[in-house]
């Protein structure tokens, strides 16, 4: 590969403003542990709105975003030995197995743009050993870019941290992409009672497609009365909250049996404070948080691209909207609306 490379990247120069798409250099050489791909498609997350409307305090700016995707390697650097020119790659924000390399360098008009272990918001992207993983080159990239997080998170805190079971009765309260996706991992161990919760009516639609035994929309009626009514007031044993408001994730917490265990999935507002019963904490009605579900790239991907091809997981249904990356803030605003499912920029 020849350095230096130049290529167009969406670049967050203003906390609230769109991204804006600019040619960027990267002079090269690879350093040890890093790897240089060539994007083929990015989902967008909610993660990168919320950095984009500035949720959190940022001292990075101007960055670079996105960190699920799906991409070719183009050249290796010294050391690595994960892969090799010409494997399809997910990328993915869960550390895998291989280096942490130094974060890349990038500039911009000659004054630098900031970026982590891995982005997938530009055509080419220097990435860490330990942020890809290797797939097979007949996946097909729209979805496996969804692996980086929306598939793993979602499956993930079902299968691999609560372990749901057939004895079990579940919500999943917030119906985006990584809710569906609990909705199908959940559905696959066919538990008593499977409940979706969201105020979006596609996202519930589609929810009931794949395998929710009941569906509530708390715009049109009192979600938790609701679940406690259906289960003669006891609650249901595992709540997945794939939303960050507190206000729901009180509501998911209440309707948590006793003993039960709620999932905190979606990211909530830092500092934020929540207002729990302790009595029924102490009685083991758990409240357990879960980065990412959990997941160790490496040995969920491949296991995960097996329930798909299996047919358990219909990933390609979570794609709502394939979009240009040149018109990457529009697919951004169409996450903001009530798109149901994932949508996804190809390159």
């Amino acid at each position: 590969m020849n350095y230096p490379l130049v290529f167009k990247a969406a670049i967050l120069t203003e906390i609230g403003k769109p991204l804006v798409i600019d040619n960027i250099e990267f002079k090269g050489p690879l350093l040890d542990g890093q790897i240089l791909v060539k994007m083929k498609y990015s989902g967008i997350c909610g993660k990168q709105t919320d950095e984009i409307d500035g949720k959190a305090p940022d001292a990075f700016i101007p960055h670079l975003l996105g960190h699920e995707g799906s991409a070719e390697v183009m050249d290796i650097g010294s050391k690595v030995t994960k892969t090799k020119k010409g494997d399809l790659v997910v990328l993915h924000w869960r550390k895998g197995s291989g280096i942490q390399s130094e974060t890349p360098l990038y500039y911009r008009n000659r004054i630098r743009v900031n970026s982590g272990w891995v982005t997938t918001f530009n055509e080419y992207a220097v990435v860490s050993e330990n942020r890809l993983t290797v797939i097979p080159q007949k996946s097909d990239p729209i979805v496996a870019a969804l692996f980086g997080c929306v598939v793993t998170t979602g499956v993930g805190v079902i299968l691999n941290e609560a372990k749901v079971e057939s004895d079990d009765t579940v919500v999943i309260y917030g119906c985006g992409g990584i809710g569906l996706c609990a909705v199908q991992a959940a559905n696959s161990k066919k538990p008593k009672k499977l409940i979706a919760i969201d105020v979006n009516e596609k996202a519930l639609d589609m929810a009931k497609e794949f395998g929710a035994t009941d569906i509530i929309n708390p715009g049109k009626e009192d979600a938790l009365k609701r679940v406690l009514e259906m289960t003669e007031g006891k609650g249901v044993s595992k709540v997945f909250v794939c939303v960050g408001i507190i206000k729901v994730l009180e509501e998911g917490v209440e309707m948590t049996s006793i003993p039960g265990e709620c999932y905190i999935v979606g990211v909530p507002p830092k500092g934020a404070q929540m207002k729990v019963e302790a009595h029924a904490v102490m009685h083991e009605r758990n409240i357990i948080g879960t980065l990412g579900g959990g997941t160790y790239p490496d040995e969920a991907i491949p296991e995960y691209f097996k329930l798909q091809n299996e047919g358990k997981l219909r990933l390609e249904k979570l794609v709502s909207y394939v979009g240009d990356f040149e018109n990457i803030n529009d697919a951004i605003e169409k996450m903001r609306g009530d798109v149901s499912g994932r949508c996804v920029v190809k390159f």
